[in-house]
């Protein structure tokens, strides 16, 4: 898929600052990588199984890339985050879009709002601050396709 409900490829992607776990770090403001390409990977739940087996393939498929800035955003609260990516052994930022819940993960267009979680998606943005690729997995449930996010960031 190549767009949400408030995105498509080509639009400008919405910035925002959100807590990373642990909650001692330092905010991740997007519009302070431009020049860098961002892989964001909106997951539903910390601690829940698919999203579980995705943080570490999210690690092995997008962790070595250069100018290459990865992280994933959920609607738990940072604390849950920071256990969550400890037990994972992730070295890139999980960010906490729990307060407001789910702004980001609205104004991206992949919030589930009865569920106040966000959809399995992955949204590449360039250098230039524009989105460059969009990947919804097939159901919230399921893994997404990370090859053609690959196949974006080698093309």
């Amino acid at each position: 898929m190549s767009e949400t409900t408030t995105l498509k490829v080509g639009d400008e992607a919405p910035d925002f600052e959100l807590p990373t776990a642990p909650r001692d770090a330092e905010p991740f403001k997007l519009s302070d990588h431009r020049g860098s390409t961002v892989v964001i990977n909106f997951v539903p739940a910390a601690f829940s199984p698919v999203c579980s087996d995705q943080l570490p393939i999210i690690q092995e498929k997008l962790g070595g890339l250069a100018d290459t800035v990865t992280v994933a955003i959920s609607t738990d609260n940072t604390w849950s985050l920071k256990a969550w990516a400890e037990q994972s052994g992730v070295s890139y930022p999980v960010l906490s879009d729990f307060n407001p819940l789910g702004a980001t993960a609205s104004a991206y267009g992949v919030l589930i709002e009865d569920m106040n979680i966000a959809n399995r998606v992955i949204v590449v943005v360039d250098g230039d601050g524009k989105v460059a690729h969009i990947e919804t997995a097939p159901e919230v449930a399921e893994l997404p396709d990370y090859d053609p996010v690959m196949a974006c960031l080698s093309g």
